[in-house]
């Protein structure tokens, strides 16, 4: 009998459906004005941003609460932000994450898109996981100030905290699986805590 050989699959980093097409950054921002639906924009490709479940919201708005009001506590000049600030990766990539954090005097581009985060906050989805735990972590790599990137999983307690060592590689130092847990983030001098109690509650 002949031997069958399964045919290898091409890699799709993007489901066909999301991906809108190519633009200029100028165009892409154009399009972001009389769009109803959020999209990044990934070295000429437009991709919408996957639609987010309500359990997906909440989890955001509780961590985004949480960390503000801690920020706000120990006096720390730190800023959160939701999804709706863009993120400049480099001068052909950008994303809107969950959440993000910027210490200090804000540096925006001509598009109004954040150069300068300290913390990138994705809450995990089905459909953007891998991309989130992959290439997009390569991508946010490149963002210089970038200290903290924190994956908090929607459909169980499950947080992944990734933080930039003074070597420069990136390391996991927290993998947290119980409510009774505690995120910390050193953010300059400052060291804040978040209990997971509160993300998940």
């Amino acid at each position: 009998m002949p031997t069958l050989i399964a045919e290898s699959k091409t890699y799709q980093r993007f489901a066909p459906e999301r991906v809108i097409g190519q633009m200029s950054v100028d165009e892409w921002v154009a399009f972001l004005e009389r769009s109803r639906q959020k999209s990044n924009y990934i070295c000429g490709e437009v991709v919408e941003v996957a639609g987010a479940s309500p359990e997906h919201n909440q989890i955001a708005m509780n961590f985004g609460r949480a960390l503000g009001n801690v920020l706000e506590a120990t006096e720390a000049n730190c800023d959160v932000l939701g999804s709706d600030q863009k993120v400049s990766v480099t001068s052909g990539l950008y994303y809107f994450p969950d959440l993000c954090v910027v210490c200090g005097e804000w540096k925006v581009d001509l598009y109004d898109a954040l150069q300068n985060p300290c913390v990138i906050v994705e809450v995990l989805s089905p459909s953007t996981e891998a991309d989130d735990r992959t290439d997009k972590f390569r991508e946010y790599q490149q963002i210089t100030t970038l200290r903290h990137y924190i994956l908090i999983d929607q459909s169980r307690v499950a947080v992944t905290h990734f933080e930039k060592l003074a070597v420069g590689l990136w390391a996991i130092v927290g993998d947290f699986r119980s409510q009774d847990d505690v995120l910390k983030i050193i953010l300059g001098e400052a060291t804040v805590t978040v209990p997971l109690s509160q993300v998940y509650r």
